[in-house]
């Protein structure tokens, strides 16, 4: 497990996603994330900035568990993004938590980065 520079727990988690910006569909694969946003390889050039949907795929079954999120994508590197959480759903948060939990092996400090940020998102607005 990684920290990022926001002090969010960062993980390992290799699965397919879709992301849907400004019309385009962009298929990739997500490499790592935390609460606060994700990386997705791809080859795909989306813009800085750009508002973006992403779904993630937690199974192929034809019903698939997924994670949808609202973001921006934060930074543009060669062979991928990063994208910035904005907004998701709560079945969604209860997926990502769980995973993140899981992979990273401390809920206790998931749950506190998770509080902090919504103190601090309370503060700033």
């Amino acid at each position: 497990m990684t920290t990022e520079r926001r002090n969010f727990s960062r993980v390992d988690f290799r699965v397919s996603a879709l992301l849907q910006a400004e019309g385009v569909a962009v298929k990739g694969e997500v490499t790592d994330v935390s609460l606060h946003g994700l990386y997705m390889e791809t080859q795909e050039r989306i813009p800085v900035g750009t508002p973006v949907e992403v779904t993630i795929y937690l199974s192929a079954a034809p019903d698939p568990v997924v994670i949808n999120v609202k973001g921006t994508v934060a930074r543009l590197v060669e062979g991928g993004l990063g994208c910035a959480f904005d907004k998701m759903d709560v079945e969604s948060f209860a997926h990502l938590r769980s995973i993140i939990s899981y992979q990273g092996g401390d809920e206790s400090k998931v749950m506190a980065e998770f509080s902090e940020y919504v103190v601090k998102k309370m503060h700033d607005e």
